[in-house]
């Protein structure tokens, strides 16, 4: 019928795992890194979740950073990474606590997520966890 317009409701129902803890209370050193992989066959993204309790001396935050590998054995360079803008920067205060959640595409096989510290003298204490989507 002319000028008749039609809705159609479309609910679509994601599907996730319940959150995984990571790391727990880990200590990364100045200008160090932790990191795990993801697999991510059958999941179209990962959730992050970095809590990251920093010295009374810190003087730069913690980045979540991710690079993908086809094989689990041939991952970007943190650079090349950095370059494509896969990461994600806590924001930070001397001797507090900071969280944030960071929502990872799944664009490979494997994804390598590096907690990274940023500070060049001091150590951070972190928690980390992970959702995975469908």
């Amino acid at each position: 019928m002319l000028g008749s317009r039609f809705t159609t409701q479309i609910t679509v129902r994601g599907e996730r795992t319940e959150p995984e803890r990571i790391l727990s209370a880990q200590t990364i050193d100045a200008a160090s890194a932790s990191e795990f992989v993801v697999r991510g066959e059958g999941y179209s993204a990962v959730v992050v979740t970095v809590r990251a309790t920093y010295d009374a001396s810190t003087t730069a935050g913690v980045r979540a950073r991710w690079l993908y590998s086809p094989d689990n054995t041939n991952f970007d360079s943190p650079e090349d990474a950095e370059d494509a803008g896969n990461y994600s920067d806590l924001t930070f205060s001397a001797g507090a606590t900071r969280q944030r959640t960071v929502l990872i595409p799944l664009l490979q096989k494997c994804t390598k997520v590096q907690i990274v510290n940023l500070d060049g003298s001091a150590s951070v204490t972190v928690d980390v966890w992970k959702t995975l989507i469908r």
